[in-house]
């Protein structure tokens, strides 16, 4: 069984931050992140103009109208993101927050500072090796 592992950040703080290097529709995240901090998954208004990306205000927030393509070691997930609220772009371009671990069923060790997803196996593959 496949699964993904995220790895907490080192930092002299606290921290809820695990690195997760990702693609977002196809454009490299290289500072991306997994913060349990936040409940909505957030990307730059950077990223956001580089994916000419559409969106629409609901309570103060910019909503992405469409879900975004997040590639994680080879695994796809659909997610729906908002735009950062900061009027400056931030580091990183990408946050998952909790919304993302409950999407993925990510799995928290907080003890060892380690996400793990275990992607559901693919139902296609089972078919071929049957033949």
């Amino acid at each position: 069984m496949n699964a993904l592992s995220f790895y907490m950040m080192e930092t002299d703080e606290i921290s809820e931050r695990y690195i997760a290097l990702c693609f977002v529709n196809g454009l490299e995240a290289f500072d991306g992140e997994v913060n349990l901090a936040f409940d909505e998954n957030l990307i730059s208004n950077e990223f956001a103009v580089k994916l000419c990306l559409d969106y629409e205000v609901k309570k103060g927030k910019k909503l992405v109208k469409k879900e975004l393509i997040v590639a994680l070691k080879g695994e796809l997930y659909f997610v729906k993101f908002i735009i950062n609220p900061k009027e400056d772009d931030f580091k990183p371009g990408v946050i998952l927050g909790r919304s993302f671990l409950r999407l993925a069923q990510g799995v928290v060790d907080f003890g060892n500072g380690v996400i793990t997803i275990y992607p559901e196996p693919d139902p296609f593959e089972e078919d071929s090796e049957k033949r």
